[in-house]
This record gives structure tokens, C-alpha cells and sequence, in this order.
């Protein structure tokens, strides 16, 4: 992974901040230097799922060089993170330009973050990024699957079930819950009908196994009708057309 957002040195930084002086002396001098003199808000900061892509790329970078971190302080690193602009310096970078797709879902007004969302991202800035990493995940299978990310057919419910079941996997059915209906705050009438019903389905999926076993659990739930699309402005069981 293309480390442009920070090196392992910023990330010492930060982490210092967060744990004291359980790092290298190294990192200590660092942090002194490291941190902009302006502090800025994460609820200014953290606009759109092009934020929380910026911000699992981080995650990830720290993970990886503090495994056994809590998710406390890796709640406290991302929270650093933005406040302390490398959030901010990272959207002008070229990370913003590869690999990143705002639009995870396939709603029609885009990649923001509604309200709900970014109250749920301030008080658990690492289940945003799990929640996005699982939208992506779910974003990808569904073009694996049906070729393209479809707007209230079978691959809509594909997407959304396994966008479900996916949380429920990393985060847990409550909190997959909370942020799958947090997601809904700005829809309304038959879409919003759908989307809940198919997210609800997912949660209700066995996730113990792989990811394969879970995907292939979501086509076996398209195929037989027990999610749902929209046909006429009507809720309808799904069906197995359009599964390669």
C-alpha cells in the first residue's frame, strides 16, 4: 500500500499521542513537530464516504503497525487524525485519486454523509471505516456478480443484504443496525422500504463462516425471492435474473 497519507513515523506520532510513552523515543520527538498548530473540527472535517476512505487508509497503516491496539485508541488515532489536519492534507494528495469510490452505495445523491452518519462516525470513527470497508467489499462483489451496481433491481438487494451481513461480521448486528438505518435518514417512501427490508434479511445471515459462504448465502436469498426490488413503485420478491 502507497503510504502517502502518512509514514510509519507520522503514525508513531499520532499513536504517542494516544498511548504516551509506550513508543520509541523516536516517535516522542516527532510528535512535537508532527501536528498543526490548528485544530480542526471532525464534524467539519467529515463530509462524505471520500473522508472515511481517507481516514480506513489510515486505520489500516496503524493496525498494522500497533496490532494490538485497542479499538479505543485506534478510535483515538482517527479522531488525531482529522483534528489535527492530515485528514485535510490527504484530500489534496494523490491518495484521492486511485482507488477510492465515493459512491459505495449506489444512491442517487452521492457519497455524503447524512447527519445521522456523521453522529455515528464522531462517536465511532472506527466502525465508519469497517462500515465503508464493507460497502466497498459489497460494492465490488455486486459488479463480480451481476456486472454492474444496479438501482432497485436484484443487484441493488444483492448489494444491500451483503452490505449488511458484511457489518454484522466486523462491527456486530446492533451497530450494523444503527448505521444501516442511519443510512436511510434522507431516503423515504418504497426506496427506503426496500433498502431496510434487504438490510434487515443480511443481518439475519449466519456470518461465522468466509466471505464466500456469505455471498454465496445472499444469491441463495436473491433467487429464491426473500429479498426485495421495486417494480411499478411496488415492493416485489427478487428472482435470479442478472446472477452470472
Amino acid at each position: 500500500m502507497k503510504r502517502t497519507v502518512l509514514s510509519l513515523l507520522a503514525v508513531s506520532a499520532l499513536l504517542f499521542s494516544v498511548v504516551g510513552t509506550s513508543l520509541p523515543a523516536k516517535a516522542a520527538e516527532i510528535s512535537s513537530t508532527s501536528q498543526t498548530e490548528t485544530t480542526y473540527s471532525f464534524v467539519g472535517e467529515v463530509n462524505d464516504w471520500n473522508d472515511i476512505a481517507i481516514m480506513s487508509k489510515a486505520w489500516k497503516d496503524f493496525v498494522s503497525s500497533y496490532p494490538e491496539s485497542t479499538e479505543a485508541e485506534q478510535n483515538k488515532f482517527l479522531l488525531n487524525f482529522v483534528e489535527s489536519g492530515h485528514l485535510r492534507q490527504a484530500e489534496s494528495s494523490e491518495i484521492t485519486q486511485n482507488g477510492i469510490n465515493a459512491n459505495i452505495l449506489g444512491y442517487g445523491y452521492g457519497g455524503d454523509l447524512n447527519a445521522e452518519e456523521k453522529k455515528l462516525a464522531l462517536r465511532h470513527p472506527v466502525q465508519a471505516v469497517k462500515v465503508y470497508n464493507a460497502a466497498q467489499r459489497a460494492t465490488d462483489l455486486t459488479v463480480s456478480n451481476y456486472g454492474h451496481n444496479g438501482y432497485q433491481d436484484n443487484s441493488d438487494a444483492f448489494r444491500h443484504c451483503l452490505w449488511s451481513a458484511l457489518m454484522k461480521q466486523s462491527i456486530g448486528t446492533a451497530a450494523a443496525k444503527e448505521w444501516g438505518t442511519a443510512h436511510e435518514a434522507d431516503s423515504s417512501g418504497v426506496d427506503k422500504q426496500m433498502d431496510l427490508f434487504n438490510n434487515n434479511v443480511g443481518r439475519s445471515i449466519n456470518v461465522s463462516g468466509s466471505e464466500s459462504s456469505i455471498v454465496n448465502s445472499v444469491k441463495s436469498l436473491v433467487k429464491s425471492g426473500k429479498l426485495r426490488r421495486i417494480v411499478k413503485n411496488k415492493l416485489v420478491p427478487t428472482y435470479k435474473a442478472g446472477l452470472r
